[in-house]
């Protein structure tokens, strides 16, 4: 871990340096004003609010790294704003050397959390990102949904989870300990429906999502029903379409993608041809 220490009271800094060398294995650099730390490329950076120069040309370009400010007294100026601009915490001097490494750790493992969830939550969608909805749904919870294709209730849920900060947790209802439904912020999802009312009755106190089958009756008062169905097709992994089912798969999933003069290319037809199949099929060109 590299630390650029940016602080003109030497013997603070060579003694920050000295601590988190010894204490955190880092490779820490130490320069006086704020523009020369410009021109570095450090994984933390320990800036003094107190010093000449530009302050906010500093944040500004290191606002992707974790900055902590150094503040020998606290104003708007000397710690609002520069957190406003993307700094991410600061000390009162003076103050402790293991405070200051507790704080560096801290960001650390909350930075490398959220870079993990950014990549998760962008695999997801690029799973999700084929299935289309035919409309905006609305999920009122406790719900109990029929559907043609679970894939889009998963795309559903997690729309919702994302737009409204949610955890999302799959649930077995034959298996569930009661005592697993702790949050109210969390949507408890089953795949599986199993009659089980002390369960059921239960999970209706929280943001419940189940899928039931399309001859379930819906004998729970406090559960909403959603009936989804979706025209197109998906590949499963054991599935053979014919070529029309093939044909007006590829239309629906990939005209919004493609050119007419690409998909009628990749589809091996003419682009007559593939206005005679969106007309025979009742598909309109998405815009």
């Amino acid at each position: 871990m590299k630390i650029i220490i940016v602080e003109n009271e030497l013997y603070l800094a060579q003694s920050i340096q000295n601590n988190l060398s010894e204490k955190l294995n880092a490779k820490c650099e130490i320069f006086a004003s704020y523009d020369e730390a410009l021109n570095t490329d450090g994984e933390v950076y320990i800036v003094n609010t107190n010093l000449k120069g530009n302050i906010e040309k500093l944040i500004d370009a290191k606002k992707e790294k974790i900055i902590i400010l150094l503040a020998p007294y606290v104003t708007y100026t000397s710690v609002t704003q520069p957190i406003q601009m993307g700094a991410d915490d600061y000390l009162q001097k003076p103050f402790s050397i293991e405070e200051l490494i507790r704080k560096i750790v801290h960001l650390k493992e909350y930075y490398s959390l959220k870079n993990k969830t950014s990549k998760m939550e962008n695999f997801i969608e690029h799973i999700l990102e084929d299935i289309e909805l035919d409309k905006d749904y609305e999920l009122n919870f406790p719900l109990f949904v029929k559907t043609n294709y679970p894939k889009a209730i998963d795309k559903l849920i997690f729309k919702y989870a994302k737009e409204n900060m949610c955890d999302i947790k799959l649930i077995d209802i034959q298996n569930l300990n009661p005592k697993d439904l702790k949050n109210k912020n969390t949507i408890y999802y089953s795949k599986n429906f199993y009659d089980n009312p002390e369960i059921i009755n239960l999970l209706s106190k929280y943001n419940t999502v189940i899928i039931v089958p399309k001859e379930f009756e819906n004998n729970y008062p406090h559960f909403n029903m959603l009936e989804i169905e979706i025209s197109k097709k998906s590949f499963l992994n054991d599935e053979i379409l014919s070529i029309e089912d093939y044909i007006k798969f590829i239309i629906l999933n990939h005209q919004h993608k493609l050119p007419d003069t690409e998909l009628s290319k990749r589809l091996g037809i003419s682009r007559k041809s593939l206005w005679e199949k969106r007309k025979k099929y009742g598909i309109f060109k998405q815009k």
